[in-house]
């Protein structure tokens, strides 16, 4: 009867993650990680969002530079939706030119005759944490500081994750006042309050995204503008805590005297991209290398392989198809039997049947991958390799075709008269 209530259990749980009503199924911290010395630590899967680590998961602190994440990730989605471009010019306010002079906030001096890409202020916030990088990203993006900052919560509420900004790069108010960019309305002290669970998931944003911003975030130091800028991630190969059975290769840290030493990093297991959070802690490189180091003892990557395949469209016309990934995985604490189930399904949009053709890297289908003992299900869009028709003046429904889906029907009937009435 146990045994039985434990499958009702997870069944029920598998169709709540697949109907979007419930996050992917957390796994509570394993008996062979120790507590991590900091105020809180997250460990998850950045495709699944599968929680392999949470300690004081959900409590805001502060997260000082941990905040470019999504100012860099707003930046990325205002690219990637048209409204800017990676080689744009951004103008650089006079504070902020001000606030670059001032070491201790610092990391890559302005002046007003620099001229500085959208690209370029993305990397100097990436690898050198430059504050005055961030906020003109966000006074671009956005238009002012305040409307940025507005977006930024907007975001995390659409996400539906608890955090509280009122900046752009990190800095508290009681540096930001001296600069002009005190968001109006908040406390003389007031600071990000982000939780770890929360800041992990603006990183999984993020490199949904922008893929490419590891290769970024991986820099030990870069040139911009002829200006050398280093990066303070003491985890990266060649760099003091590299460990390369920990794999680090991004993603950023973060220091205030409130909010101690913060770090969100990249790596892999087994071609699996992952995601751990520290915040608040001393000795946060070492404790990171020994937190990935505990998690990959502890767990078990069941991974499933995709690859390219040959998809059959509505009216029988066939293209080949591409995964936006080539794995998934879900993770276990114990040896398991192949509890891991795919199903295929050919999914056209709307505008694909209006245009009757679909373009290459259209959608043309759904894979989806159940682990039945995690309850982690997860969906993969297939796109097409090339162009390919969808319908044509001249094609006709016979009998056994009556199962085609009623929109394309209608389309190509349509398309049919109109062809007629114009001969």
């Amino acid at each position: 009867m146990k045994s039985f209530k434990r499958w009702l259990v997870r069944g029920l749980v598998g169709l709540a993650v697949v109907a979007g009503l419930v996050p992917a199924l957390p796994v509570q911290a394993a008996s062979g990680v120790t507590k991590v010395p900091a105020r809180a630590a997250y460990v998850m899967d950045a495709q699944s969002g599968q929680v392999l680590y949470q300690q004081n998961a959900n409590k805001r602190y502060p997260i000082a530079s941990l905040s470019k994440l999504l100012t860099v990730y707003l930046t990325v989605k205002a690219i990637n939706d048209g409204k800017i471009n990676w080689d744009d010019q951004v103008p650089i306010d006079s504070d902020l030119i001000r606030l670059s002079h001032n070491s201790v906030f610092s990391s890559l001096r302005m002046k007003s005759s620099d001229k500085f890409t959208v690209r370029q202020l993305v990397e100097a916030a990436m690898v050198a944490s430059s504050n005055s990088a961030a906020s003109a990203l966000g006074d671009y993006v956005a238009g002012s500081n305040a409307a940025f900052i507005q977006l930024m919560n907007q975001q995390c509420q659409d996400w539906n994750i608890d955090a509280h900004f009122i900046s752009s790069s990190g800095l508290d108010n009681s540096d930001l006042n001296k600069y002009n960019y005190r968001l109006p309305g908040t406390g003389a002290k007031e600071e990000n309050l982000v939780s770890a669970k929360a800041i992990s998931v603006v990183a999984q944003q993020l490199l949904k995204a922008d893929p490419q911003i590891v290769k970024t975030s991986s820099q030990t130091e870069s040139t911009v503008n002829g200006t050398k800028i280093y990066n303070e991630n003491g985890c990266l190969p060649g760099q003091a805590n590299y460990d390369k059975t920990t794999n680090i290769d991004g993603l950023k840290t973060g220091y205030t005297e409130n909010a101690k030493l913060c770090y969100t990093a990249t790596f892999t297991v087994d071609g699996e991209r992952m995601i751990a959070t520290i915040l608040g802690g001393d000795t946060t490189f070492t404790a990171m290398n020994k937190l990935i180091k505990q998690v990959k003892k502890q767990y078990q990557l069941q991974a499933t392989s995709l690859a390219t395949r040959s998809v059959t469209l509505a009216n029988g016309a066939t293209v080949l198809a591409t995964p936006e990934t080539t794995q998934v995985g879900s993770w276990t604490q114990n040896q398991q039997d192949d509890q891991i189930t795919t199903s295929f399904k050919t999914q056209l949009t709307g505008q694909e049947l209006q245009n009757g053709a679909v373009q290459a890297d259209d959608p043309v289908g759904t894979m989806t991958v159940t682990d039945r003992q995690t309850g982690i299900t997860q969906h993969v869009t297939y796109r097409a390799q090339s162009p390919v028709t969808l319908f044509s003046s001249h094609q006709t429904f016979t009998a056994h075709q009556r199962t085609v889906d009623p929109v394309l029907k209608r389309l190509t009937l349509q398309t049919a008269v109109f062809a007629h009435l114009a001969g």
